[in-house]
């Protein structure tokens, strides 16, 4: 979508078979609202474990690595739909409400559309879609209208509605605890059989629930919040990159360097000084 839109800016609707399941870690340097509209399935974003049913929304800022994970339960094939906008598609929200107002409002987070309010809600979606595939000179201008009712559909519902995550039962609540513990402990040594005996779990139970219910491997998860931190110090420090490494838990600044390629598929050098190519 080019013009009034940013480059970011894409919707669509995906189908997923009841046994398809995310092997890539996601992360994008836009924001993502993920609607479902039928199925089950649960969502890691950054260190938090949201439970999606239809009817749920779930905001994804720029930057916060996020997988899809499904149970043992999930036997329905899950039909969701995918908005990717940048903050500059809000422009026009920014400058009514002021930008902070908006970020403020679009930190991740699940939303729990009514059920009276699920049928316009989803008929908007599809209208977006649907004019964003159109080729004529007026869809342009269409699908930014209905983009911005979306918009203030879901602030409202953030600001008023129920923002509060589906209740996980006790296991997945451990999981939870795990994760945040990592992700608020990444700069210190952290390995998986200290972390099971302090949630006094045992190894194997901890790396199968783990993956299970988050998406990743334990080991999996540590990296890439790493690697999340190291991107803002490249970009927002002049520290060194072996300074970096130090300070986001790398014993080594040439696995970091590997680790770092492998995941962002840039070296961080080149992270820090072309971001356009990230």
């Amino acid at each position: 979508m080019n013009g009034t839109m940013s480059e970011y800016f894409n919707i669509n609707k995906l189908i997923r078979e009841a046994a398809f399941r995310m092997d890539e870690t996601h992360s994008h340097d836009c924001y993502e609202l993920v609607y479902l509209f039928s199925g089950e399935c649960n969502i890691l974003v950054s260190h938090t474990i949201y439970r999606m049913v239809p009817g749920t929304l779930v905001i994804i800022p720029p930057g916060e690595i996020h997988k899809t994970s499904y149970g043992s339960n999930d036997k329905v094939r899950q039909q969701r739909t995918a908005l990717r906008f940048s903050i500059k598609d809000t422009d026009w929200l920014c400058s009514a409400l002021g930008k902070d107002f908006v970020k403020d409002n679009l930190t991740a987070g699940i939303i729990e559309v009514p059920d009276k309010r699920k049928e316009y809600i989803e008929n908007l979606i599809t209208r977006m879609i649907y004019e964003n595939q159109m080729p004529d000179e007026l869809s342009m201008g269409m699908v930014k209208t209905l983009f911005q009712e979306f918009m203030i559909f879901v602030l409202r519902c953030k600001l008023y509605g129920d923002t509060s995550a589906h209740e996980i039962d006790a296991q997945n609540s451990t999981i939870q605890d795990v994760a945040t513990y990592v992700y608020n402990n990444y700069d210190k040594q952290i390995y998986l059989d200290d972390v099971a005996k302090q949630f006094s779990i045992s190894r194997s139970y901890l790396s199968k629930k783990f993956k299970q219910t988050t998406g990743f491997g334990f080991k999996e998860y540590l990296l890439n919040v790493r690697i999340k931190e190291a991107c803002r110090l490249l970009l927002e420090t002049n520290h060194s990159i072996t300074d970096i490494a130090f300070a986001c838990g790398f014993n080594d600044s040439n696995y970091f360097g590997d680790a770092f390629r492998r995941i962002k598929g840039i070296s961080p050098n080149k992270y820090r000084h072309n971001r356009d190519v990230v």
